[in-house]
């Protein structure tokens, strides 16, 4: 069977490394680059850490595209004080060996997108894909799929409202959420039922490798961040569950649904609504609603003990 074509659209970031680390080695998949947006960090330093990661992974075939570095209509708003001044914990790394492609990477996806059957997963902000609809009409009709990391149902974590990634763009988001690609997502509501614990952090010392010391390392602060925000060490890999739908496609169940991003509103910009009636049961726009946190904590162990 062929391997799933993949482009990772992200914004490196903790949970965005555990992610693209763990994708980077599944042989179900082709990765063939990952894209960069401002988000967790400024483009400079997403680019960066994508760059450091690649390298990392000892996997120089893949691509590090750089993409949009501010929002469609607003100023760059970043999370450091989750991820870190550089995103990826404030680690020593040495100058990665891996470059930058110089397609822009707007230009890049759409180039992607009519080479053949593509799977893109979006696990920042959305101003590249926004951008790619804008630029390249018609061009949302030829993706095979989108998986997005985004939106909340409930409880935001930037306000009482929105998810970061939503929150950071709203008017990509909901061009993104608007356009005609078939799109798969994973708000918080999702995500926070997916975490890795100190044992899994211990584990991945233990492995005695570079890739889990370096794993252990920026999880540790990462762990820390959650203690003071929600009185727990468990670490949330949001980002993880939307490479994990990919990879393992019946793991997490879904349903199809509605969406609306608000776009103003003193209270509620960046938020997502989603509207679970059953008119939406056979939607293209299906939302992940539950997932095995064992299992999904064996599925990560499991990928980065891989690494030697």
């Amino acid at each position: 069977m062929a391997r799933t074509r993949v482009i990772i659209d992200t914004d490196p970031g903790v949970d965005d490394a555990v992610a693209i680390l763990a994708a980077l080695v599944s042989p179900e998949i082709d990765v063939l680059a990952l894209t960069t947006v401002t988000g967790n960090v400024d483009i400079a330093k997403t680019t960066l850490n994508a760059r450091r990661l690649v390298d990392l992974a000892g996997r120089p075939d893949v691509l590090v595209v750089e993409g949009c570095g501010a929002p469609l209509h607003d100023i760059p708003r970043h999370a450091s004080e989750v991820h870190g001044e550089d995103g990826l914990g404030d680690l020593t790394w040495n100058e990665p060996s891996v470059g930058v492609h110089d397609q822009f990477a707007v230009d890049y996806l759409a180039e992607q997108i009519n080479a053949g059957p593509l799977t893109i997963v979006a696990i920042g902000p959305l101003t590249n894909l926004a951008t790619l609809v804008q630029n390249y009409p018609g061009i949302d009709e030829k993706l095979e799929h989108l998986v997005i990391m985004g939106g909340a149902g409930g409880q935001g974590n930037v306000t009482a409202a929105a998810e970061f990634n939503i929150w950071a763009d709203p008017e990509a988001a909901k061009i993104t959420f608007g356009a005609k690609w078939p799109i798969t997502f994973m708000p918080l509501d999702l995500t926070h039922q997916a975490f890795l614990t100190d044992d899994d952090v211990a584990y991945f010392r233990s492995l005695n490798t570079e890739v889990g010391t370096r794993m252990a390392d920026f999880l540790e602060p990462y762990a820390k961040f959650h203690i003071e925000w929600n009185g727990s060490s468990d670490v949330i890999m949001h980002d993880s569950t939307a490479l994990y739908e990919v990879i393992r496609p019946d793991a997490i169940t879904k349903q199809g649904v509605g969406v609306e991003v608000e776009c103003g509103g003193e209270y509620a910009r960046g938020a997502t609504f989603i509207n679970y009636n059953r008119e939406f049961a056979d939607s293209s726009t299906r939302v992940g609603v539950s997932i095995d946190n064992d299992v999904f904590r064996a599925f990560i162990r499991e990928r980065i003990a891989q690494y030697k």
